[in-house]
């Protein structure tokens, strides 16, 4: 498929309607689950100060790492957080657009980033839940606690950059390497005592939800090639 093509797909007027659909419907479905997340857990205890599950799991597994380790659990999260990924997603995205013509990707690139920043401020500011107060807090934790930033970008931006790469170059190991790097994101949230597990939990299922939809939404249509005597059959959204 051509960038030619790429870029009269997004041209159409039936298909910039069903993208901005499934954006908006995605977008807001994941705030719903968030917040009804959240609310649930609310109804369980008293989850502003960690459900005493949460606590107990925090302090159970509150196991120090080899050195080495330790760096390693400290530094690589950093590569999932918005506060990291925001500016490299805007760089990346004015390459595909000025240089490569794909208007396509960058777009896609930039709003499931946007998304994963604003959900989170919005369900922080929400929610203001206290961070846990077991140990002493490392590695990056502004604002509050629900959700884990960290989950929803490892999932909504890393994956979508995986995936992509896997439909336009073939390539199987960013898949890899954004699935290691999540769960070490998801891992280091609580080993260094910055998240509650209900925190990584609803950052997971808010950046499922947004991952989900955006790809959905950017998803190209398969047009059927036209033959001698037969209508082109319309694609999907058009």
């Amino acid at each position: 498929m051509t960038s030619s093509r790429h870029r009269q797909w997004f041209r159409r007027r039936g298909d910039l309607l069903w993208t901005g659909s499934w954006i908006v419907a995605g977008y807001f479905g994941a705030l719903l689950v968030g917040i009804l997340f959240a609310q649930v857990m609310r109804r369980t205890g008293n989850w502003d100060q960690g459900l005493p599950w949460e606590r107990a799991f925090l302090v159970s597994t509150h196991v120090k790492l080899p050195e080495p380790f330790d760096t390693l659990v400290l530094v690589l999260p950093w590569l999932g957080t918005n506060i990291t990924l925001l500016p490299l997603v805007v760089a990346v995205s004015l390459w595909l657009l000025v240089r490569r013509k794909r208007p396509d990707l960058a777009a896609h690139l930039v709003t499931v980033q946007l998304g994963s920043f604003t959900l989170n401020a919005m369900l922080k500011d929400i929610f203001d839940r206290p961070r846990p107060d077991l140990f002493e807090p490392r590695g990056q934790h502004a604002w509050a606690a629900f959700p884990s930033g960290h989950a929803i970008a490892s999932v909504s931006v890393l994956l979508t950059v995986a995936i992509l790469l896997r439909r336009e170059r073939g390539w199987r190991w960013p898949m890899r390497v954004a699935v290691a790097l999540l769960i070490v994101s998801l891992y280091s949230r609580l080993y260094l005592g910055v998240h509650w597990p209900t925190d990584v939990v609803g950052g997971v299922l808010v950046g499922l939800i947004w991952l989900a939809s955006t790809y959905v939404g950017f998803r190209l249509p398969v047009v059927p090639k036209k033959t001698p005597g037969t209508e082109e059959i319309p694609a999907p959204g058009g």
